[in-house]
This record gives structure tokens, C-alpha cells and sequence, in this order.
């Protein structure tokens, strides 16, 4: 029987529920920044331009990604080029290559992405304007498939990708939040879940930890699927990003970046499935 003691009970409950989800959800998004515009410092213009992670899956090295940057007094380009040799599923192996235009105040401007394996060729290119970007997904080259997505510039003016979520941030501090949107490659290719998700980022606290048997103290940057340990310069020195179907990918940076090999998987002909 509903008593005036359950309902005296039952009251300061539910407004402790309630305030748990204002303070884990809704004042974390209401509080949320821009996100970090790509600032171009010292470090980057000078040591920073190319780099190589070694990525792995339970410990197995399943591929390899390389950053590069393109800097004038206008505009930076990001180039990413992804090779995923082995996975858990069936779909290698797959090539991602991406460029990201930033504008000279670092704000990105246009994102594209060319994804292949032996039996798939898909590109998406967006662009920004005044209230969203705007894009188009291709599979094929007829194209077989075609499909135009609209994200609200709202929902975050930084588009990543799923597998490697954070690239350079620079300036960052402790207790900083911005929203970001990221886009799942392995989702398109597999036609399966969302290609696009809401992602709220935090900065949460410094951590050293062990670079090339040194320790360095960095950034942890957190999002509900994704971690990264930025160091102070702004370089991405590991992240981990959980991906459906697949699991959890970890990023290490490597000392050197391996140039050669970076251009052989440009040049690899290992899409012979693929129609051109």
C-alpha cells in the first residue's frame, strides 16, 4: 500500500536520479565549447609533420596509420593514410586514406575520405557552410550507391574518423569539453550502425606515461569510445577507440616515421577486386 512514508521516500530518490543524469549528462553537453581550432605551433611546423602508429587489436599489430600535414599561410591539410592488414572481421585488407582543409584560423573546412578493399570502393567528401556540413557517401564507380548526409554544425564543427579520432591538439586544459562528430569507415563499408555519432570530448586530467622506455607527462583526452595521452607539444602519442563489431584499436606512436613503407601502401595494388 502507497503510504505518505513511501512517498516521502520516493521523492528525495527521484530527485537524486534526476541530478545524477543533469550532472553526468545534461551539464556536460550544455557546457561543452567550440572545439580546439588546429593551431599551428612551433613544434608541428618543425618536427611534427609526419608520424606513424603502429595499431593494434588484443595486442596483435593488425596495421599501421600515417599523419602528415601541408602548411602554408592559408590553409593546412591533414593527410591520413590507414592500412588494416589483419582484423576480426572479414573485411581485409582495407585502406583508408582521408584529407582534412583546414582554414588559417584552424577551423576544418573540408573532410574527405577514399575507403578500399578487395571488393569495395566508397569515398565521402563533406563541406562546410553556414550552419552544417554537408556530404555525399559513394560506393562503387558508377556509383552503385549514393547517399547525402546534413550535420548540424551544432552537434560539433570537428568531423574525425572513428578509427583515429584525435590528430594534433595543441592548448588544451585540463576540464575542457567540446562536442565533435566522428565518422565510422567500418560501418560503411559493412553497411551496419550509424556511419555518424555525437561525440562529447573532456579533457580529464594529466598522466605520464612510458614514451620510448622515457616517461611523459600528457593530456588525457576521454570520450564515451575513445582515449588519448597528448603530450605538451600537442602530438598524439597513444589513443584507443572502441569500434562496433570490432573491439577496442590502440594507437602507439613510433619513434620514426617510416616513409617508404608509407609510400609502397600508397602505391600497393592490393584492390585488384576493385572496378576503377
Amino acid at each position: 500500500m502507497f503510504t505518505r512514508v513511501t512517498g516521502l521516500l520516493i521523492v528525495p530518490l527521484w530527485l537524486a536520479a534526476m541530478g545524477w543524469v543533469f550532472a553526468h549528462d545534461v551539464w556536460p553537453r550544455w557546457t561543452a565549447m567550440d572545439a580546439p581550432p588546429l593551431a599551428v605551433n612551433e613544434w608541428l611546423s618543425d618536427e611534427g609533420r609526419e608520424s606513424q602508429y603502429a595499431i593494434f587489436q588484443d595486442n596483435v599489430r593488425v596495421g599501421d596509420l600515417w599523419t602528415t600535414y601541408r602548411i602554408d599561410s592559408k590553409s593546412v591539410q591533414r593527410e591520413d593514410l590507414l592500412l588494416l592488414e589483419k582484423f576480426s572481421i572479414e573485411i581485409t585488407p582495407l585502406r583508408i586514406a582521408s584529407l582534412s582543409q583546414f582554414t588559417a584560423a584552424g577551423k576544418l573546412d573540408e573532410f574527405t575520405v577514399r575507403m578500399e578493399n578487395p571488393g569495395l570502393h566508397g569515398e565521402l567528401h563533406g563541406e562546410r557552410f553556414s550552419e552544417d556540413f554537408s556530404f555525399i557517401f559513394k560506393v562503387g564507380p558508377t556509383p552503385r550507391f549514393e547517399r547525402r548526409y546534413k550535420v548540424p554544425l551544432a552537434d560539433g564543427d570537428l568531423i574525425s574518423g572513428a578509427t583515429n579520432p584525435f590528430a594534433h591538439l595543441s592548448n588544451v586544459e585540463v576540464g575542457q569539453r567540446w562536442r565533435m562528430q566522428v565518422f565510422n569507415p567500418l560501418s560503411a563499408v559493412l553497411g551496419i550502425g550509424s556511419q555518424f555519432t555525437s561525440m562529447l570530448v573532456e579533457v580529464t586530467g594529466r598522466e605520464s606515461i612510458i614514451v620510448d622506455g622515457a616517461p611523459k607527462n600528457c593530456f588525457v583526452i576521454e570520450s564515451a569510445n575513445a582515449k588519448a595521452w597528448v603530450d605538451e607539444n600537442g602530438a598524439v602519442q597513444v589513443q584507443e577507440a572502441v569500434l562496433p563489431l570490432v573491439g577496442t584499436l590502440r594507437m602507439v606512436r613510433q619513434a620514426e616515421c617510416d616513409v617508404d613503407m608509407r609510400n609502397d601502401v600508397q602505391r600497393r595494388h592490393i584492390f585488384e577486386g576493385n572496378a576503377r
